[in-house]
């Protein structure tokens, strides 16, 4: 008999009151691949990690990292600890001008790896200026295209999002080192905006929505 936790979900109750339990795969392997990853870590490859602040203190704990990457001018000073650390100066704005960053970073990280360091990469909520970073070096030195870095690294971390600014200037990067992007801007009915098309997916039960009833009258 299956024993029901908080986190399973019943789908239905069979002839025998017995429960129909969905399993959350892609959870599971979510968990899988960040086993061993200090609490709000994810892990980008065996030896490259993305957090927010709030987990920085663990992180470095248990981690023990040879270069922190930190894109959060915002936050206070770091303490003085062993750990380099590389600053990113830019505020999580579509304005901010991420692609000068991205290849320095790319190529700092990948330094460290080659040498058999870890790299910690963070901004405030591990959501888009360090996503942002982690994507390039992935698309630079993991020779990923872009779509499958996005999608690779949702699998193991599903709040990313960097903002449309920063996307826009991946989607130059890849189009840089590789003569073709393979995202691309597309225009949003839902919230009226451009946005990667990558994040449409995330937008197409509101589109429905307005398609099916029309824009939301604001009161």
């Amino acid at each position: 008999m299956k024993v029901l936790t908080v986190g399973d979900k019943v789908a239905s109750v069979g002839r025998e009151n017995e429960p129909t339990v969905v399993v959350d795969t892609q959870k599971l392997i979510r968990e899988e691949l960040n086993r061993g990853c200090p609490l709000g870590v994810s892990r980008v490859t065996n030896l490259v990690y993305v957090c927010g602040a709030h987990a920085l203190p663990g992180a470095v704990r248990v981690l023990h990292p040879g270069l922190i990457v930190s894109a959060a001018p915002e936050l206070p000073p770091p303490p003085e600890d062993y750990v380099p650390r590389h600053f990113v100066p830019l505020l999580d704005t579509p304005n901010s001008d991420m692609l000068p960053y991205m290849d320095r970073v790319a190529d700092l990280i990948n330094e460290v790896v080659t040498n058999g360091g870890v790299v910690l990469v963070h901004c405030v909520a591990g959501v888009s200026r360090s996503v942002t970073l982690c994507l390039a070096y992935l698309v630079k030195w993991q020779k990923m295209t872009l779509r499958d870095a996005y999608h690779y690294l949702k699998i193991r971390r599903p709040q990313i999002r960097p903002n449309t600014g920063f996307f826009k200037q991946l989607i130059k990067f890849e189009e840089r080192l590789f003569s073709e992007a393979t995202v691309k801007m597309v225009y949003c009915e839902a919230i009226d905006k451009e946005i990667p098309d990558v994040y449409e997916p995330d937008y197409s039960g509101m589109t429905w929505f307005r398609q099916r009833y029309g824009p939301i009258e604001k009161c």
